[in-house]
């Protein structure tokens, strides 16, 4: 008879806050062997493994997520400040608005540059919406680049088909060429 020893459930561990977006919230989280990706809409779930070994790259793109957020404060201390100055309001009214919106301000500026990250691999390319500041993502992608690195050293890489050995002649550019050939022009019209 089969040993029936139960297998342990894999350890996450949590990578990413709970990011919110419009209708949709996300959440990233390291298993042994691979990253566990969370979208949630309130009724659903959807969960995607990245495995290690399959990442091709992890491309990041800076946003102007800062530069919107603070455009965004900015209109609305002005709006606060001409409600203020319609009624008349003195410099304690100024100082109440001024007390709500610095902190946004320099919370919005010490958050850091605005991000976006997508996960390629052979078969996808899915965007990580978890990631949306660059000092926290670069922290992240810096832990998780020697764990990749580590999951694909044991993979076996074969010879490249397109690269020209010695007892082989020289491949010439429209033989080693992936792309197809040209279309013909089109027929004239009559």
């Amino acid at each position: 008879m089969a040993d029936q020893t139960p297998i342990p459930p894999p350890i996450y561990r949590k990578l990413t806050r709970m990011h919110r977006g419009i209708g949709m919230m996300t959440q990233l989280w390291l298993g042994g062997d691979h990253l566990l990706h969370v979208v949630s809409t309130g009724y659903t779930e959807t969960y995607r493994r990245f495995y290690l070994r399959d990442i091709q790259t992890m491309l990041l793109v800076h946003t102007a997520r800062r530069t919107y957020f603070a455009l965004t404060l900015a209109v609305l201390l002005l709006i606060t400040a001409s409600i203020v100055y319609a009624a008349d309001g003195g410099p304690l009214a100024y100082g109440i608005a001024a007390v709500i919106f610095l902190p946004l301000f320099v919370w919005n500026h010490l958050l850091g540059v605005g991000c976006r990250v997508v996960v390629v691999t052979a078969v996808q390319q899915e965007r990580v919406a978890s990631f949306c500041r660059l000092p926290k993502t670069r922290r992240i992608i810096e832990e998780l680049k020697p764990l990749i690195e580590t999951a694909q050293a044991g993979l076996d890489v074969g010879p490249d088909p397109l690269a020209a050995t010695e007892d082989s002649p020289p491949v010439s550019p429209e033989v080693a060429s992936p792309l197809p050939p040209p279309l013909p022009p089109p027929l004239p019209s009559s």
